[in-house]
């Protein structure tokens, strides 16, 4: 055969490299999270926007008929309640959606390259993604309504959101591994939200409360975020003694190393479920 009528030689397919197959993981993992948490289901699309909102609403409602005139010095009580409401529903959604997010995706394990890790990992980002839509549409309302929301620290409000994230995402992998196969235990945790968000300081001011009784909440590390972000809204407000970024930010770590220390002792486990 003549060299002329030989075919040309097929150049095989350049090999991905590891980052590269897990960004295309995280990605469609990431679009499958949206479609299912937003497409075709609007009603639970507007109830996400809605929720916080309502919570606002209902407390500025009662306490405006009590006549309470709980106001903070500085600062407006809806923009008060919107700050901390919005941050800590991040929180909640986060672990308790990671929290089932093994069990929800425990059909796509049967690919190789998809782990148990970038499921938790991808839910957690749209949680991040669909609260900081629900803070712009919050706080944009409020803004027609009259109240100044435009924080004056905005780099210090970023950081507090984006602390939040990552420590609702690390507690988010640590009891979704924690919790695997334990629905008791799981039921424990959501039930353990209702009073997590009394000690957050989300409703009023932790100042009001006896020092004994803040010294105890202090070890809350959503008090302490909730609490600077109300700060960098308005530099008037004073938040309570004790009040810092140290705290909740070792909290994350320590989530972080005990959720992937755990999560690596039982990936084959999770896998094999």
């Amino acid at each position: 055969m003549s060299p002329a009528s030989e075919s040309p030689a097929v150049p095989l397919p350049r090999r991905r490299s590891p980052w590269e197959i897990q960004r295309a993981v995280l990605f469609a993992l990431l679009v499958r999270e949206m479609s299912t948490r937003v497409g075709g289901q609007w009603v639970g699309a507007v109830w996400t926007l809605f929720e916080p909102l309502a919570h606002v609403l209902m407390l500025v409602a009662v306490l405006g008929a009590m006549q309470t005139g709980v106001f903070m010095p500085g600062m407006d009580y809806p923009v008060y309640l919107a700050t901390g409401l919005v941050l800590y529903f991040l929180f909640q959604n986060q672990s308790l959606r990671l929290m089932d997010g093994i069990d929800s995706n425990k059909g796509l394990f049967s690919y190789r390259q998809v782990k148990p890790l970038d499921t938790l990992l991808a839910r957690g980002l749209v949680e991040a993604l669909m609260n900081l839509l629900v803070l712009v549409f919050t706080l944009g309302l409020l803004a027609w309504l009259g109240h100044s929301v435009v924080p004056a620290r905005p780099l210090e409000a970023i950081a507090c959101f984006l602390m939040m994230a990552m420590l609702g995402t690390g507690y988010g992998i640590f009891i979704a591994v924690w919790t695997h196969d334990r629905p008791r235990l799981r039921s424990l945790m959501r039930m353990l939200m209702l009073p997590l968000y009394f000690m957050s300081g989300v409703v009023f001011p932790v100042d009001l409360l006896p020092r004994e009784t803040i010294a105890w909440l202090l070890w809350n590390p959503l008090l302490h975020l909730v609490e600077v972000t109300r700060q960098a809204y308005v530099p008037a407000y004073r938040p309570a003694d004790g009040i810092n970024m140290t705290y909740p930010l070792l909290c994350l770590l320590v989530y972080w190393t005990l959720g992937l220390t755990l999560y690596r002792a039982n990936r084959q486990r999770l896998v094999a479920s």
